[in-house]
């Protein structure tokens, strides 16, 4: 049995890499090019992925949780969620999700200053309506906005104003 010596090894290694770099692209260029295709795919290619807003989506109406704050990322949120005290892998009263336009939402106003509660979808903002209409009647908030849409950036601005003022 013969044994090969490790720079022979590597002399054959490098010649089958730079036998395969040169007949690849050769597989390529047997076909038309259509130039204006392969322009727009290569732009496609090139622009960067928009960051969409990640917040932390209470169960189970799909309230947006501002309070806690937006996460660069789905992964970041998941892992802040995991880490509370509450988590459960099976049963958890949050969850993160990737949130998209418009949200509903509905802006009080009680004692403690103004406040702005937004919903991913125009169920949850009905039914958390009816609990702060309950509240108005009562004298203690005063409802200003019902179930407004509106996009989630001015929503997130909106909501860092409130609590501003508040602090």
């Amino acid at each position: 049995m013969r044994r090969t010596q490790p720079a022979a090894v590597a002399r054959l290694t490098a010649a089958l890499i730079a036998l395969l770099s040169m007949s690849l692209p050769g597989c390529t260029a047997s076909g038309p090019s259509n130039a204006p295709e392969a322009d727009a795919a290569a732009e496609i290619l090139e622009e960067p992925v928009a960051s969409q807003p990640t917040f932390i989506n209470l169960l189970p109406w799909g309230k947006l949780d501002f309070m806690r704050g937006q996460f660069p990322s789905a992964g970041d949120c998941n892992t802040f969620v995991q880490a509370l005290p509450n988590y459960s892998g099976y049963t958890t009263a949050e969850r993160c999700q990737q949130i998209v336009d418009p949200v509903y939402c509905t802006a009080w106003q009680d004692d403690e200053g103004n406040h702005l509660d937004c919903f991913k979808g125009v169920g949850g903002c009905e039914v958390e309506l009816k609990r702060h209409d309950l509240l108005a009647e009562s004298g203690s908030r005063t409802i200003g906005a019902r179930c407004e849409v509106s996009p989630l950036e001015d929503a997130w601005a909106r909501f860092q104003t409130d609590v501003k003022a508040g602090e």
